[in-house]
This record gives structure tokens, C-alpha cells and sequence, in this order.
């Protein structure tokens, strides 16, 4: 039993190195466990190497305009794991958190006893579970990683959201983007409705036949539903009716969110859920997301983005060619080993004068050296201490920079909260 939410991080600090588990077998015997809280679960399902956790975020806005009491469920957290689980933008209560832990106890220590421990993900998504099925009136899950052996996988949704398709965990997910659509597509329920965003042809391909196979509706951007742009004012549009998008959110990729949020409020609406377009239009102004280019400094300036792989590089750097050109720019990067690094870094090193490459605490993260190594930029810098980096280039507190931090969501997590 854990007495504390203290005594609850110790226990998942010290099973890190479980590290992931693909499959469902160990999710359906804790599940199981506590009585399947899943099987009547109101909720959508939202998978996608990219643009998960903005959709989330911009549907969740819009349920609650309307209403709703909504549960959302995001990975990684920026801080701690009992933030990944949230009810109306709050974390579960340190009460309710022990609870439904301490509920999972007996079959958490049956599952070490036969040599199959559960990663600290499917727990957490236990928990999550539990809580949302007695307390939210409809959920927005998001998955941790792919779709079809994820541990998320475990309820019907009401909507399966599939945002895009690249490259991003292939150890896990195959190297092809056949293979990667394949594991996403696995969120797909027989006659149940999916939204998709903008991918290349050979992933919506696999998502249309998953799709026709399990009879569940389609609804595809840029075919039954798009972004159009009006005198540079950008509109959802669909067959029946057009929306102004008016964001807190950065980045043009986050009207294309936008999008698949509306669409799948539309659905919800289809389904019995009372949300109106000025509900609808309401939620969306008022989202937001925190190191989705977020300025977290003023003086000098510095902004935080959590582009982990090459399709939200590629995002962010459209971002910050927008942003201002008269100033000197200088990258703070630190990424997992396990992302595809080197094309991430020919990607970037056209657009910043400088590059520091630095570290921070998870075995997952990639050395400073390693990422010096890799770059082939002309002025780049590396320091296994962000903090001292950071602490120097604030110190210099001069208008004519400006320093972005980029790179995995947890590093960028860490910064955020060191300048909070």
C-alpha cells in the first residue's frame, strides 16, 4: 500500500528501467483486477507521431465550453506522472491518486512474482482509467506510443482520432511507414467513426482499408473537411458549415489540429452530445498548451518547443521563420537516443546562429557529446549542465537574442519548470 504520493513516485523512479512493454495482456489483467472500469468508458481515442497532444488539448476546451466534465490523458507530462491524468484541466487529487494506485496493488505484485512486471506507463493508464469511469463524463485518451499494442488500446472510443503518420519509434513500430500506420490504424474499432489529419498517401492508405475492413466512417482533411484561408484569416470548413480559427497556439500546423477537434465535436454531437458552434468556437480561442512554442522569458527572450522528432522540427522551424529575423537565434537541444537525431539536427542547423547541445536526468537521454558529434554547424557549443547554460545566456540579458529550447518534451518539461 502507498501512504503517499511521494512513497508512489519512489516506486515508479525505481521501475524505470522496465521501460516499455507493447501488449495488452498485462493491461487486461489489471483492468480485470479492479473490475473493467473500461468496458463503460465514454471516450475518444487519439493516436499520431505528431499533433496528439494539441488535438487533445483543443477537444477537451471545447467539451468543457459546452459543459462536460472532461477527463484528458497525456504522456509524456512535463512534470510528474499523476499530470498526465487530468478533470477539467486540474491533476487528479493526491486522495484519488492513492486510491486508485492502491486498487492495482495486488495484481502490480502478482505480475512481478511471475517475472512480468508492468511498465509504469500501463499503470498510470490504469489509474487514469479508473478515475475517468467514475468521475468524467467523457475522456480524451491519448495513446503513449502507436496505437494497436498500446496501452490505451484497452476501451471503445466514441471517435478514433489519428492525427499524422512519420517516422518515430521504430524499434517499436517498424521502420516503414506501412508498418507505423499499421500500429496507429490499430485504434480503429469496428462501426465507429475516425477522424484523420494530413499524411502521406501510403499511411492514409493503410488507415482507408482498416477503416472499410471494420465499416467505421471515415473523415478525412482535405477531403470531408479542411482549412481554408480567407484573407489570411483561416476557417474550418466542411460540408454544412465554416468556422473562424482564432488560437492562443502557435504554428499554422495547429489550425490542421484544430480541425480534427471540430470535426470529431461535430461527431460527438451526432452521438448526443449538446455542443453548439459558439461552444465550439470559444473552446478553441481559449486552449491552450504549455512548451508548444511558449516564451517563458522576457528579458532577454527565451522560448521552449518540445519538436521531438522530424515531422514537429519541421513544424517549429516554419514557426520560428515567422518569428523575427533581426535577432541573433541560439538552440538549446537535448533529445532521446532513440529519435532519429542526425536528420533533426541537418534540419535545424540552417536557422540558428548558434547550437549548444546539452543533456538532462533520464536514461533515455542522449549524451551532449554525442549530439556535439552529430552537427555540423560552424558555432556549436556543448555542456552536460543546462542549467549552467541557461543561467549564462539569461545572465547576458540583451533584446538582440533569442534562445529556443527544443527537444524531448521532458527536457523541455525540466526547463520550463526551472524558470517557473
Amino acid at each position: 500500500m502507498f501512504i503517499s504520493v511521494d512513497a508512489l513516485e519512489v516506486f515508479f523512479c525505481n521501475r524505470e528501467n522496465i521501460g516499455i512493454k507493447p501488449g495488452l495482456a498485462r493491461m487486461s489483467r489489471l483492468l480485470r483486477s479492479v473490475g473493467h472500469p473500461e468496458i463503460n468508458l465514454p471516450a475518444v481515442h487519439v493516436a499520431g507521431t505528431n499533433g496528439k497532444g494539441s488535438t487533445v488539448t483543443y477537444l477537451a476546451s471545447i467539451l468543457s465550453e459546452a459543459g462536460y466534465s472532461v477527463g484528458t490523458f497525456t504522456s509524456p507530462s512535463l512534470t510528474t506522472y499523476q499530470a498526465m491524468i487530468q478533470l477539467n484541466g486540474q491533476p487528479i487529487s493526491d486522495d484519488l491518486y492513492l486510491t486508485y494506485a492502491n486498487q492495482l496493488v495486488t495484481e502490480v505484485e502478482l505480475l512481478n512474482s511471475e517475472g512480468n512486471p508492468a511498465s509504469n506507463f500501463e499503470i498510470i493508464v490504469a489509474i487514469a482509467i479508473q478515475f475517468f469511469s467514475n468521475h468524467a463524463d467523457i475522456s480524451v485518451i491519448e495513446t503513449g506510443m502507436g496505437g494497436l499494442e498500446d496501452a490505451t488500446n484497452v476501451f471503445d472510443p466514441i471517435i478514433s482520432i489519428i492525427t499524422s503518420i512519420d517516422y518515430d519509434h521504430t524499434a517499436f513500430l517498424g521502420d516503414t511507414i506501412e508498418q507505423i500506420a499499421s500500429h496507429k490504424a490499430g485504434i480503429i474499432k469496428p462501426n465507429k467513426p475516425v477522424v484523420i489529419g494530413k499524411m502521406v498517401e501510403k499511411a492514409s492508405s493503410i488507415i482507408e482499408d482498416v477503416a472499410l475492413e471494420k465499416n467505421a466512417r471515415l473523415e478525412e482533411i482535405g477531403n470531408t473537411f479542411q482549412v481554408i484561408w480567407i484573407e489570411n484569416q483561416p476557417y474550418y470548413k466542411d460540408e454544412f458549415r465554416m468556422l473562424p480559427l482564432k488560437l492562443k497556439l502557435l504554428g499554422e500546423h495547429q489550425f490542421l489540429n484544430t480541425a480534427l477537434a471540430i470535426k470529431a465535436s461535430f461527431i460527438l454531437r451526432e452521438c448526443g452530445f449538446k455542443i453548439t458552434e459558439e461552444q465550439i468556437k470559444s473552446g478553441i480561442s481559449q486552449a491552450y498548451l504549455p512548451a508548444r512554442f511558449e516564451q517563458i522569458n522576457d528579458h532577454p527572450i527565451v522560448i521552449i518547443d518540445g519538436a521531438h522528432n522530424k515531422e514537429s522540427i519541421i513544424a517549429f522551424i516554419k514557426t520560428v521563420k515567422k518569428y523575427d529575423l533581426e535577432r541573433e537565434k541560439i538552440l538549446v537541444f537535448a533529445a532521446f537516443k532513440d529519435k532519429p537525431i542526425a536528420d533533426m539536427l541537418k534540419l535545424l542547423e540552417p536557422h540558428f546562429d548558434r547550437m549548444i547541445f546539452t543533456t538532462f536526468e533520464n536514461q533515455r537521454a542522449e549524451q551532449a557529446d554525442r549530439l556535439f558529434n552529430m552537427s555540423n554547424h560552424p558555432k556549436k557549443e556543448k555542456s552536460d549542465n543546462w542549467q549552467e547554460v541557461l543561467n549564462l545566456l539569461v545572465e547576458t540579458n540583451t533584446d538582440k537574442q533569442v534562445t529556443f529550447v527544443v527537444g524531448s518534451l521532458d527536457f523541455v518539461g525540466k526547463v520550463r519548470g526551472y524558470f517557473s
